[in-house]
């Protein structure tokens, strides 16, 4: 067994699970059927061990090769948070495996079930009529509800020492550092603005828990019947301000967050009073300062999408989706200063 050297693709990750499928099944394992998962830049498959046994489709998450452990490339910092959120009811797909030996992969690798499930979309062809409402208040209802158990994990006690706590003043300055290598100055200097508002009109009176990062549609997963499945992608999640979640998901589905292009394909929609007394309604704890969170979520991924279409348009990372999200970011920006003055009338 030894590490790759090259570019992973399909073939090559085929030859690199069946020593481990012989390892963890019996020697007459078989894989097949291995493919890249859709937005994962070439480091998640999709894979069937068949086995004495019978067969079953996993997932196999790498690490990037070379890059420094950090945050969203650091897959084995999820083990034991997924551990813990399993032990605490909230819908996740568990990790069956995990590594921090090279000789299988060449790099950390967890592996998980394989959920035949999917997301309400977050696009659509342009020009399409967003989705039924009846259908997005169903499965959004959920999607919300799934946070009321996650936000009320004690940290502290069923993660010990697993992330330093963030606070709002914090998060703005993370965020804010990737907006700076932005080649756009109005961008950077209206960012730099809402950043400054978010921490002079900092409510103060966060309610501090685990937060999944970046909870959206495509995040949360829903069988053939419309019942949610799990939420996945937990590579930014963390400990600190957990209104964060809901504000994203209502800055996500909320067309006046967003630019023209935006706004044409945007497939499912919210209103964020509807999202916020939906997590009430399950039981959630209030939280009155929503709109802050709304705008801390504008300028959060205002960043974000500056940063990428950099990296689109210098050719280190070409994305399409990058550069029809990049044109949002001043909307974003302006959309995050109204909801705190709203905040703040």
């Amino acid at each position: 067994m030894s590490p790759p050297a090259a570019a992973l693709d399909a073939p090559r990750m085929a030859g690199l699970l069946a020593p481990w499928a012989r390892e963890r099944h019996g020697a007459t394992a078989v894989v097949r059927d291995v493919a890249p998962m859709p937005g994962n830049a070439g480091l998640s498959f999709g894979f069937t061990v068949g086995h004495d046994g019978g067969a079953e489709r996993l997932v196999v998450r790498l690490a990037p090769p070379g890059v420094r452990r950090s945050g969203n490339t650091d897959v084995l910092r999820q083990v034991p948070l997924i551990g813990a959120l399993e032990r605490h009811g909230v819908a996740v797909a568990p990790v069956l495996w995990s590594t921090d030996d090279p000789a299988w992969f060449g790099t950390d690798a967890v592996v998980q079930p394989y959920l035949e499930a999917r997301p309400l979309p977050m696009h659509g062809p342009a020009g399409a009529a967003p989705l039924d409402p009846d259908v997005v208040a169903h499965h959004l209802r959920q999607a919300v509800a799934a946070l009321v158990p996650l936000h009320a994990v004690d940290a502290a006690a069923a993660l010990p020492g697993w992330d330093e706590p963030r606070t709002a003043a914090s998060e703005v300055a993370f965020w804010g550092r990737l907006l700076e290598r932005s080649p756009e100055p109005d961008w950077v200097g209206a960012g730099r603005r809402l950043g400054a508002a978010l921490v002079a009109h900092d409510p103060g009176r966060h309610r501090v828990g685990v937060f999944h990062g970046d909870f959206q549609t495509h995040n949360v997963l829903y069988d053939a019947s419309g019942a949610l499945a799990a939420v996945i992608d937990w590579e930014i999640a963390g400990v600190g301000p957990v209104g964060l979640d809901l504000g994203w998901l209502s800055m996500m589905t909320d067309p006046a967050c967003w630019h023209a292009e935006r706004r044409a394909v945007l497939a499912t929609e919210a209103d964020p009073a509807d999202l916020l007394r939906w997590y009430e309604d399950a039981g959630g704890a209030p939280l009155p300062d929503h709109d802050w969170y709304r705008a801390l979520a504008c300028f959060r991924y205002g960043a974000i999408a500056a940063f990428n279409l950099h990296l689109h348009r210098t050719g280190r990372r070409v994305d399409e989706v990058s550069a029809l999200m990049g044109g949002g970011v001043p909307v974003l920006f302006e959309r995050g200063r109204a909801l705190l003055d709203n905040a703040s009338a």
